[in-house]
């Protein structure tokens, strides 16, 4: 299989789009760069929450936590490693390629 190296650039960002998750909501399928990737394997998954302790004077304590996923996904025939993002704050999603690491 071949892999493609896809330039991160974070102004592409508004081409980015999840099509399809799981019931427990795993990304299955997203469009970046306005083509279509299956996910085939996900490499690793974490949870990040914000800096939640910088906050601790102040009144209001606002945590927001984010889902990561590294994946593996390709169009036809070139796969290329992504981060895939859910931020639970504010139900967005935010795609970034990543370097190949197993």
């Amino acid at each position: 299989m071949f892999e493609r190296k896809v330039s991160p650039n974070p102004s592409q960002n508004q081409l980015t789009k999840i099509c399809l998750t799981t019931q427990s909501g795993q990304p299955v399928e997203f469009i970046y760069q306005g083509v279509r990737f299956h996910i085939s394997e996900v490499l690793t998954t974490w949870l990040q929450s914000s800096s939640w302790w910088q906050e601790i004077n102040s009144d209001q304590i606002n945590e927001q936590v984010s889902r990561y996923w590294q994946v593996e996904a390709a169009p036809i025939g070139a796969l290329t490693t992504f981060e895939i993002e859910f931020n639970q704050g504010d139900n967005s999603w935010q795609i970034r390629p990543s370097s190949r690491s197993k």
